[in-house]
């Protein structure tokens, strides 16, 4: 029998025994299968005889993610009768160190949920960031809790550019979801000229809503990326930003027809404009593409790398 194994990531006191706690009382979750949760780390809250007895759950302890190898994967499948599996990371340990030994034949991966105090975040990200950058890069969900005073825009625009397919949740200290973020950033009635320093906070909002941009003007300042094979009118054009130190960095960058390698000198970056259009890549992501129509060589930003502010 296939047993999903579920994830929690995160940083001590965030919030990850929470989180597994309140999805094993969750009923449209749990309706009495038995599961097994192997925790690498003890915060404040703790997986008590009432709530195990409740949501017939089992839980063990293990020092560290590099224990769980193979063999112990298949001694504690021999041992335990479960019908899944919640891991709850140690917050200073390397998550990448999980997906490197993998699981067994009948361990299948199911969800990687990473838990963040927003009241922290700025903290992480200062001392902490190739920590916050390992939580990150695998989730597929990140939950924000005690997000109620925070800025959701930039914790959102740093974080994607860490994992741009992220789901974001936001939860305010009673743990109600708040995913609202009010302001617009930028007047889409108008023709937009994207600023330096405005280029990461733009891209992040094209990511999130590429249809706000679909036929809009666009300017903006952007150097060679790389190309996509097949399409020799096709560049991807854009900026670096900084993800985790000066040494770890991706570039952020969308697709720009009616461009040709041969025409563009690829250590320099060049003022763009042209109209935007929705496209699908080939996983069925709706993202921006932008058809040229002018192409001028441009002095470099100020700041190398883009950032989130």
């Amino acid at each position: 029998m296939i047993k999903p194994v579920y994830v929690f990531s995160g940083f001590l006191d965030s919030g990850k025994t929470q989180a597994i706690k309140e999805t094993l009382y969750n009923p449209r979750f749990n309706e009495g299968e038995p599961s097994l949760i192997i925790c690498f780390e003890q915060g404040d809250v703790e997986y008590d005889e009432k709530f195990l007895k409740a949501t017939n759950s089992q839980v063990i302890y293990m020092d560290s993610i590099k224990d769980l190898t193979i063999e112990k994967q298949k001694e504690i499948d021999r041992n335990y009768r479960v019908e899944r599996i919640f891991l709850e990371l140690n917050g200073m340990e390397d998550d990448n160190i999980l997906y490197e030994t993998g699981f067994i034949r009948n361990w299948e991966l199911a969800q990687t949920l990473t838990t963040i105090d927003a009241s922290c975040f700025n903290i992480y990200l200062t001392n902490m960031r190739q920590f916050m950058y390992n939580h990150v890069v695998n989730a597929e969900v990140v939950i924000l809790n005690r997000s109620d005073d925070a800025d959701k825009r930039y914790l959102r625009n740093n974080l994607k550019s860490i994992n741009q397919y992220i789901e974001l949740i936001y939860e305010d200290k009673d743990g109600n979801v708040t995913n609202k973020i009010e302001d617009e950033l930028f007047d889409t009635s108008k023709d937009l000229d994207i600023s330096d320093i405005d280029y990461g906070l733009w891209f992040m909002d094209a990511i999130d809503n590429p249809q706000k941009y679909d036929r809009k003007r666009l300017s903006i300042k952007v150097r060679y990326v790389g190309d996509i094979e097949g399409y020799p009118d096709v560049l991807m054009m854009g900026r670096k930003a900084m993800v985790c130190c000066a040494a770890d960095t991706t570039d952020i960058a969308l697709p720009c027809f009616n461009l040709k390698k041969k025409d563009i000198d690829t250590k320099k970056y060049y003022y763009l404009s042209g109209t935007v259009r929705c496209i699908e890549n080939e996983e069925g992501i709706r993202m921006c593409a932008l058809d040229v129509d002018s192409c001028r060589e441009a002095p470099a930003p100020d700041e190398e790398f883009v950032n989130f502010n």
